[in-house]
């Protein structure tokens, strides 16, 4: 009788808990873990002191409390994939906290099993890639939207202060979510302000003191750890060099992500007036400006405004507004097999509206038999449901289409989006169906909805899996490239020598994009390499690494040095390099130092006097050619 009441006590945390342990099996046996991007594997390498050869607090994506944070455990264990450990933790976690709280809703045993059947289904088909992939951007939206889950799905019925304190997991989360990725978590927002009004709106009597007491601390508390962060962070980055960094930081990711550089040849006079050449200007269109250190702040932000001036002169407003609309609403109707759809993302979204707005329908069968309801029409269950879900479908199409206007959207950004919204409307689902009073009505609704999310994760999984084995496959084939070309450059006979690496070059190799595993090979001690571009080009972060070699100046350090050489791929051109010394009156000539996996070249940069063999040069195409200064 005890072991009864005690499974029965704790029956929804070990539901919850062996539904965890099979997805954690399940991915963990099937695929290995990746960093998405090169970005992650930065930040990582910042954190666990790659980079730096100290773990460092500061690592720029993130907010400093959360970074530091995180550092501490490199800092205690330097060995430990700490970062990866903490991407994990966030997924799985917030897979944990909706299916455990949506198990509350279910009152028998075979309903809670569903109920955790179809949603470990529908989160593997739509999650795995991000599962497997991770990147810090959609992890912040999960933090946020299960904050927007958890709130919703609180008990209304509560005092103030018991739901005020219920709701202290939530506040804390969508906190995390600002520290982890502040702009993503800002993107989103509207969204969680949504699922707040709505779940306010739900109220008998709104607008009372008791109601206006019990949400508004919580909200105030939401933007009091937001605001907490924040000041933690620019306290954090208040020097100096950290402010000028940060300033050239806003300034080329408005440049690079929603500008791009004009072309020399029709803006000459404009580059021509801000001092930058021709071969300088091609810095910025390979991304490897952290060659020139006139390339600053400044400069960058004038071009950047620039930019965004020619670039809506070019196509009108309006005009544009009407391009993105009809891909918007493309992109949201299509299913499967449509180029360019959001498919499965759009349609579990779409079924999410159709289940909110049908489960308005029935509570017209219960009449006076609502508790506390006797006075809700029939008429007033419908309208309850339409302005929530019509009011949630304005500010996510207002979100979309910023991003759209912007011409930023991938699918870190947009799966984000979308994550986000069905969040909202899973708790919306689960507490419009707790509402149904009929018993027979709640179980065919129960069913009907089970039926349509199952079918199609089931649908999406097969799809799902074979997208991310195969791009597992892609991924180990291009990083077994890498890590041979960066086993050679730190190995014994070259820890002794810095290597300054081409951006393109470091990035992809045919379209798969670098990155790393996490649990796989791990070794945090300092690189003797960087890129000549990137996020953290030209911080406090980057002077510190080239100081730890004796370099205090791309340019020079590369052509003076002997222990400094330049790697790029094969494919990548390279003409610009001797090019950019000319044009600065330093001409040099380059040499073929060692080759890497028959992809990669390490060159040796030397001084020439003008007039004299600058080397044996390979174009992007890898025909050889010999060149003279004239």
């Amino acid at each position: 009788m005890g072991v009864k009441y005690q499974l029965k006590k704790y029956e929804n945390w070990i539901i919850a808990l062996a539904a965890l342990a099979a997805l954690v099996l399940f991915t963990g046996f099937k695929f290995d873990y990746f960093y998405d991007l090169n970005d992650d594997v930065l930040m990582k390498d910042i954190l666990a002191g790659v980079y730096t050869g100290t773990p460092e607090g500061h690592n720029i994506q993130m907010l400093w409390p959360v970074s530091a944070f995180i550092s501490l455990f490199y800092r205690a264990a330097g060995d430990i994939p700490w970062y990866g450990l903490f991407l994990c933790i966030c997924h799985y976690g917030m897979f944990f906290l909706i299916v455990k709280r949506s198990l509350g809703f279910a009152a028998t045993l075979p309903g809670k099993l569903l109920a955790v059947f179809v949603e470990s289904m529908l989160f593997t088909g739509l999650f795995l890639e991000h599962l497997v992939f991770a990147q810090y951007t959609v992890t912040c939206t999960l933090l946020g939207a299960g904050a927007a889950f958890w709130f919703y799905t609180t008990d209304m019925e509560l005092g103030p202060k018991k739901f005020i304190l219920k709701n202290i997991p939530a506040v804390m989360l969508v906190s995390a979510a600002y520290l982890v990725r502040s702009e993503m978590l800002l993107l989103v927002l509207p969204m969680i302000c949504v699922a707040g009004a709505a779940k306010w709106g739900s109220e008998e009597k709104i607008f009372t003191k008791e109601h206006a007491f019990k949400y508004l601390t919580v909200i105030g508390l939401i933007l009091a750890g937001i605001l907490a962060g924040q000041a933690a962070h620019e306290i954090a980055y208040s020097s100096k060099e950290w402010r000028t960094f940060t300033e050239f930081f806003n300034n080329r990711t408005e440049l690079y992500d929603f500008q791009a550089p004009p072309e020399f040849g029709a803006h000459q006079a404009f580059y021509e007036s801000i001092g930058l050449s021709e071969q300088e200007k091609i810095l910025l269109d390979n991304y490897n400006f952290g060659m020139d250190e006139e390339i600053d702040e400044v400069m960058v932000g004038e071009i950047a405004e620039y930019a965004g001036r020619n670039k809506s002169a070019e196509t009108p407003f309006t005009e544009k507004l009407s391009g993105v609309l009809g891909a918007y609403l493309y992109r949201f109707l299509h299913g499967q097999g449509a180029v360019g759809s959001d498919y499965p993302w759009n349609y579990a979204v779409i079924l999410g509206y159709v289940g909110v707005l049908g489960l308005a329908v029935p509570r017209k069968y219960a009449g006076n038999k609502i508790q506390q309801e006797g006075k809700v029409t029939y008429f007033k269950n419908i309208l309850g449901a339409v302005w929530k879900l019509a009011f949630l479908f304005l500010v996510r199409t207002l979100l979309w289409m910023y991003i759209l206007m912007r011409e930023r959207a991938p699918e870190r950004i947009t799966h984000s989006l979308y994550l986000m919204e069905l969040c909202i409307l899973g708790a919306m689902l689960l507490v419009h169906w707790q509402r149904i009073c009929c018993r027979k009505v709640k179980n065919a609704w129960a069913l009907a909805l089970a039926a349509g999310f199952g079918l199609l994760a089931l649908n999406t999984l097969p799809e799902g899996m074979e997208m991310v084995s195969a791009r597992q496959k892609e991924r180990e084939a291009v990083n077994g490239l890498y890590r041979e070309l960066y086993d050679r450059l730190s190995s014994e006979e070259n820890a002794g020598n810095f290597y300054l690496i081409d951006v393109y070059s470091s990035v992809a190799h045919d379209s798969v994009p670098y990155s790393e595993k996490m649990f796989a090979d791990v070794d945090n001690s300092l690189d003797n390499y960087d890129i000549m571009g990137g996020w953290a080009c030209k911080s406090p972060l980057q002077r510190k690494k080239l100081a730890a070699f004796g370099i205090e100046n791309m340019e020079q350090a590369l052509r003076d040095k002997e222990n400094v050489y330049f790697v790029r791929k094969n494919t990548e051109d390279m003409q610009w390099l001797a090019a950019y010394y000319e044009d600065h009156g330093t001409p040099v000539k380059v040499s073929l130092a060692d080759t890497v996996a028959d992809v990669f070249e390490i060159y040796r940069v030397e001084a020439a006097e003008k007039g004299g063999d600058i080397g044996a040069l390979k174009d992007g195409n890898g025909a050889k050619e010999d060149q003279q200064w004239e």
